[in-house]
Order: C-alpha cells, then sequence, then structure tokens
C-alpha cells in the first residue's frame, strides 16, 4: 500500500464516520436509537486507527518520507480529537430513564448536550477531509511550477575536499561577465588534484548558471595516442563522448547507436542541445586541443567551460584563462584534507606538516 493508496483508504473511512456522525446527529432526539448510531461510529473509528497501526507497522522503515509522516500523524491527531467526544456521547446515550427525562427539560433550558458533541465532530472531520483536499492542491500547484522549472544537473564534489583560495580564485573568474573567457583552464601535474578542484567549484557554481553544472570525463582513452594515429577511430571515441553527454543533460534518453559514432552528427545535436542553456560544463582530463574548440565555438548560449588538462598541446594553445595548480596549492589542499580525515586541530598537526 503506497502513499496515495494510504489516504485514499484513509478518506473512505472518513467518509463513513461523516455519514454515521451524521445518522448519529438525526437520532439525538431518541436515545434508544442514538445508542446504535453511536456503535456504528464506534466501529469507523476502530477501523481508521487500525488502518494508522497497520500502515505504520508495514512502512516502519519509510517513515523518514515527509509526505507519508505527515498523513500518519493527520490520522493519529484526528482519532484523539474524536475518542473523548465519542466517550462524552457514550456517556449521555447510556443514562438512565429518569436521567433522560431530566434530559429532556435540561436540553430545553440550555440546548442538547449530544448535539453540541456531534457538531464538535463534524467539525474535526471537515477539518480533516479539507486539509487532505488542500494538500492535494497545493501539490499541484508545486507540480505544475516544476514543470515549467529547468532541471538544475548537479556535480558532487569529492568527501572531504576543502574549499581552498584556488577555489574561491577559479569561482571569482566565474563570477566575472565582462571580458571573460568561455574557457578556463586548470592545469597541473598528474595526480596533483586538478579534477577534485574542478569538481569543488562547479559542485557550487554561481547562481548565473541556472541549469546548474554538468562533467564530461575525456581522459587518455579519448586521445589520438591511444587510436595510434586512427583519425576516424579518434573521432567515432569523441563522438561517443559527446552522445554520452547529450543524455546526461536530458537532450536523449539513450544513446542512439545509429548515430553516436559521426562527430559531425553529434556536434550539430550539441550546437541544439545548449542552445540558450546556461550550464557550467566540466571538461575533465582532456587530452586534446580540438576538443576544447567544439565546446568553445558553440554559440547562443550563456555556458562556460571549465577544462582539466596535463596536456601542455591544449593549455599552451587553447585560448583561454589559465590557473595552475602548484606545490602551494597542493600543500594547502593536502594539510586541509589531512585536518578534515583525521579530526585534529592545526597545531595538533607534526611540524614537518605545517
Amino acid at each position: 500500500m503506497n502513499a496515495l493508496q494510504i489516504i485514499s483508504s484513509a478518506t473512505q473511512i472518513v467518509s463513513s464516520i461523516v455519514a454515521a456522525v451524521g445518522a448519529l446527529e438525526q437520532a439525538s432526539r431518541n436515545l434508544v436509537d442514538a445508542s446504535k448510531r453511536l456503535r456504528n461510529l464506534e466501529e469507523f473509528v476502530f477501523e481508521l486507527e487500525t488502518l494508522t497501526q497497520r500502515v505504520k507497522q508495514k512502512h516502519v522503515y519509510k517513515l523518514h518520507n515527509p509526505q507519508l509522516e505527515y498523513q500518519i500523524q493527520s490520522l493519529n491527531g484526528l482519532i484523539e480529537r474524536l475518542h473523548p467526544n465519542i466517550n462524552k456521547a457514550r456517556k449521555i446515550v447510556s443514562r438512565s430513564r429518569i436521567k433522560k427525562l431530566a434530559k429532556v427539560v435540561w436540553s430545553a433550558v440550555v440546548g442538547d448536550p449530544l448535539l453540541k458533541i456531534v457538531h464538535s465532530m463534524q467539525d474535526d472531520l471537515n477539518w480533516w477531509l479539507e486539509s487532505q483536499k488542500l494538500a492535494e492542491n497545493v501539490e499541484k500547484v508545486i507540480d505544475l511550477t516544476a514543470e515549467n522549472t529547468p532541471i538544475r544537473l548537479r556535480i558532487h564534489s569529492e568527501h572531504g575536499y576543502p574549499i581552498s583560495n584556488k577555489c574561491h580564485y577559479v569561482k571569482s573568474l566565474l563570477d566575472q561577465d565582462e571580458g571573460f573567457h568561455r574557457v578556463i583552464l586548470i592545469v597541473g601535474l598528474s595526480g596533483i588534484g586538478k579534477s577534485c578542484l574542478a569538481r569543488q567549484v562547479a559542485s557550487n557554481p554561481p547562481m548565473k548558471f541556472v541549469h546548474g553544472a554538468v562533467e564530461i570525463r575525456f581522459g587518455h582513452w579519448c586521445s589520438k595516442a591511444a587510436c595510434n594515429g586512427n583519425k576516424h577511430e579518434y573521432q567515432k571515441r569523441l563522438a561517443r563522448k559527446i552522445s554520452k553527454f547529450l543524455v546526461q543533460i536530458g537532450f536523449w534518453t539513450k544513446i542512439n547507436d545509429e548515430n553516436s559514432g559521426d562527430l559531425e552528427y553529434v556536434c550539430c545535436l550539441l550546437q541544439e542541445a545548449l542552445f540558450g542553456k546556461s550550464i557550467l560544463v566540466l571538461l575533465d582530463d582532456v587530452w586534446e586541443q580540438d576538443i576544447v574548440e567544439k565546446f568553445a565555438k558553440l554559440y547562443d548560449n550563456d555556458c562556460r567551460f571549465l577544462v582539466t588538462t596535463r596536456n601542455e598541446s591544449v593549455y599552451e594553445i587553447t585560448e583561454a584563462v589559465r590557473t595552475e595548480i602548484c606545490k602551494d596549492d597542493a600543500r594547502e589542499i593536502s594539510k586541509a584534507i589531512l585536518l578534515y580525515h583525521s579530526l585534529l586541530n592545526e597545531d595538533e598537526l607534526p611540524v614537518c606538516i605545517n
């Protein structure tokens, strides 16, 4: 039984309770008939209570779901409000004949106490039903808003990777609106932390990238050297990488095997896919300069490209802002990572690290 079925079953029972309370109201002048109606009402409330307990036991490991937890709590709240009134009504309809006669006289003076209890229960039931309708309508409005809101793509940073001075510097470059370069190169030796730095930056991009950030990793596999200089094979591999990127950003639902090897075709689709978009694109571990060019020459979009590379032929030729991770940066980052994972204070570190 899912959350929708739960609330549907509960709503049916509550609707039955509403009918039972209405019948009790009609029988309020006849205490013998009212007693029967009250028993029906008690049965419906017991059925609702049983449903709530059964659902809570069945979905005990899913109570972290806010919607499910709210629905169960609202049902418990309704039951807690009904029980005292049912007990009061039970006392009234179970009085002796003399007390019943006295009740008629008393009711003529101050009003029917059973009727007041019935109206109180009706208010509680109507409150619960209206709250469910309100929640349903609010959910529809939110869903409609969500449909018209662009998906914000996300990149997750490495666990425990610090926000260093270099991270702040790269973010400041991305924040520039005037005289900016579309490409920002992060260069450095192999294993020095270029990709980790780029992911840290892209995991929380400036708000102007309304469609978020996405990563595409090329690596040595997508290089001319790996293809032994075979141009056709290199273009095929590059086309395959771009095809995966089209799936990542939601332009394709899956890779089209028929055309995924045609570089010219997928580059045309890439232009179409990024039209009007504002995405921070992380091109990780790029080995060829023409890869950067294919993205940088795309037009009619507000995308920026964060590129990591160790290859001089990429960062010496490409027209871009270049930032290098040097030994001092690596030392700062390594120290912060050590502090994070060791739970030590800075003054507790060995002298050689400081």
